[in-house]
């Protein structure tokens, strides 16, 4: 897997469409976080593993599921392979 330079992509363009395709406070929800994921893989990329195996747990004892749920809620909501690719892989530039 070639790691992108983390200090070099841009979220510009991914908060533009957020902003487009959410409603406000949504839309700053997530802009917040991936500048937060941005700051971490920016200290270590290797770390993104772990904060997404984190944010689940903390998500899991918030409602009383478990790490598993959170990740199956989550698949079934997400965009299509086709979609992200077709539109939002290429905003993180």
């Amino acid at each position: 897997m070639n790691e992108p330079n983390w200090h070099e992509l841009g979220l510009e363009e991914l908060h533009e469409e957020l902003r487009k395709t959410l409603s406000a406070p949504e839309a700053e929800k997530m802009i917040f976080a991936f500048e937060q994921a941005l700051a971490v893989a920016r200290v270590d990329g290797e770390l993104l593993r772990y904060l997404v195996a984190a944010a689940a747990s903390l998500v899991a004892r918030a409602e009383e599921s478990s790490p598993r749920a959170v990740f199956e809620a989550y698949f079934r909501r997400s965009v299509s392979d086709e979609e992200w690719r077709d539109r939002f892989s290429g905003l993180l530039v």
